[in-house]
């Protein structure tokens, strides 16, 4: 691989952190939405989901349409539509319900167009085994996921104007970052790609219900429980409500880059890291129990780890097993399915706000628990019947 085609993998990561970057930002800015905004648990919660209305439906299309129209002409508007909505989210500082409702709604589409069409982008761009280029892909996002967050966090604790400030600061780096990702070579629609599917049929595929789909949700799952949730649980024994959750966000994405080549080295035909992934999510779930049980922020740090561990070896593993399974040609698509099936698992904050005060949150995480250790069966009997015989991953 040339310096050139260097550059311009690392160009389309850029595009992809930046993103990520703002849609991210929102988290560590709950507590201050919920404090000084008075927005209740369920609200925040269901900013959160919204954010998923708007970032399914975009990868849906914009994936199939990324093998299509080419990848470029996916990524460009993503990172317009990423600017429009942190403008809109600062707009809604003063905690306008529906201001923030169709920021988070915004932020949601932009990273829905750019995240199949990225990670797909990059792993063509991404020589060697296949699982660099999803390595790659989880990276950037990672990054930007965790480190939007963490300096959010920062910001909203200890500078003025803290509902604001987070935004513009993503506005100015996308700035500085979009001319870079604007003019990366490549990405074009390849002859004959006005005769690709707008769906692809390996998405239903045995392989890919039992070895992806089955536990896919766990991945934002995870996280999404460790930032939204986990800090609410213990926000009475917080001084910096804000800083805190920033923190454990970038503890939690931070966690997930540093995991995932332990997931690529673990990874077998007989032993998928899925298993391994959905093994730290058990273990997360029961840390989770002790952080309901005693109410201490200490404990919210190694939960957080262990389910930001979850998700960076099934992210990995999940991109890892689309490219196998998926037709080159499909798999912009292919990828758009996956994600949009990571991202179904954001909806579990929300039924925990819902529920966990109703029947305990103790009680929540015992069924999560169960159902992670439930979603290993299917993968084991997948990993069985390929055996050694499985084909070599491209």
């Amino acid at each position: 691989m040339t310096a050139a085609d260097n550059r311009n993998w690392l160009r389309v990561g850029l595009g992809l952190f930046v993103v990520a970057f703002g849609a991210n930002i929102f988290a560590p800015l709950l507590p201050s939405y919920r404090d000084a905004a008075g927005l209740s648990q369920s609200q925040v919660t269901f900013l959160l989901a919204i954010y998923v209305l708007g970032l399914v439906p975009s990868l849906l299309i914009g994936g199939p349409l990324s093998d299509i129209k080419g990848r470029r002409a996916m990524i460009r508007p993503a990172l317009l539509i990423g600017g429009v909505g942190s403008a809109v989210l600062a707009l809604g500082s003063t905690g306008s319900f529906i201001a923030l409702s169709a920021g988070r709604f915004i932020a949601g589409t932009a990273i829905g167009l750019i995240m199949a069409a990225g990670a797909a982008w990059l792993q063509e761009l991404s020589s060697g085994p296949s699982h660099v280029g999803a390595r790659r892909a989880t990276i950037a996002l990672s990054l930007g996921f965790g480190g939007g967050p963490l300096l959010a966090g920062l910001i909203g604790q200890f500078l003025p104007y803290p509902n604001v400030l987070p935004y513009l600061v993503h506005l100015v780096v996308l700035a500085l970052i979009a001319p870079l990702v604007w003019r990366t070579p490549g990405g074009a629609a390849q002859p004959g790609a006005e005769r690709r599917p707008m769906f692809s049929r390996s998405v239903l595929s045995h392989d890919f219900l039992w070895s992806v789909a089955a536990w896919a949700p766990w991945g934002f799952g995870a996280v999404s429980t460790a930032f939204a949730i986990l800090p609410a649980l213990v926000h009475d024994e917080l001084t910096w409500p804000v800083a805190f959750t920033g923190v454990i966000v970038a503890v939690t994405m931070g966690t997930g880059v540093l995991i995932q080549p332990l997931a690529t080295r673990f990874g077998s035909d007989l032993v998928p890291p899925a298993i391994l992934g959905l093994g730290f999510v058990v273990a997360g779930m029961f840390m989770s129990i002790a952080v309901a049980v005693t109410g201490s922020p200490w404990l919210v740090y190694p939960a957080a780890v262990l389910l930001g561990a979850a998700y960076g070896i099934m992210m990995v593993s999940g991109l890892r097993e689309v490219r196998r399974i998926a037709p080159a040609r499909e798999l912009g698509a292919a990828t758009a399915v996956f994600y949009s099936l990571t991202y179904v698992g954001f909806f579990a904050p929300l039924a925990l706000s819902y529920l966990g005060p109703a029947v305990g949150y103790p009680t929540m995480f015992v069924i999560g628990a169960l159902i992670a250790a439930a979603s290993i069966a299917p993968v084991v009997r997948i990993a069985r019947g390929r055996g050694s015989s499985a084909p070599p991953q491209r």
